[in-house]
């Protein structure tokens, strides 16, 4: 469930996503990293997108705050130097 919303997000955008922020409740944390991380594992392998997952007890249960914050022409525009 809390993949699928994740990667619903990132498709939307038509860009390649290099890392993404999702802000849950603290009861949903573990949920949302997964069995044995498996979440973030699978974003890396499949999409190559870091997630960060923070935590705020203002976040209703069940749901999510999901922000991109980096995209791999920011990423790379920034390795330029």
């Amino acid at each position: 469930m809390w993949y699928d919303a994740i990667v619903e997000k990132i498709k939307k955008l038509n860009v390649k996503v290099k890392e993404v922020e999702v802000t849950v409740n603290p009861i949903d944390a573990n949920n949302v990293v997964g069995h044995k991380k498996e979440n973030i594992i699978k974003l890396k392998e499949v999409y190559e997108t870091d997630l960060i997952i923070k935590q705020d007890a203002n976040v209703k249960q069940g749901k999510s705050k999901i922000r991109i914050t980096k995209k791999y022409n920011d990423f790379l525009e920034d390795n330029k130097s």
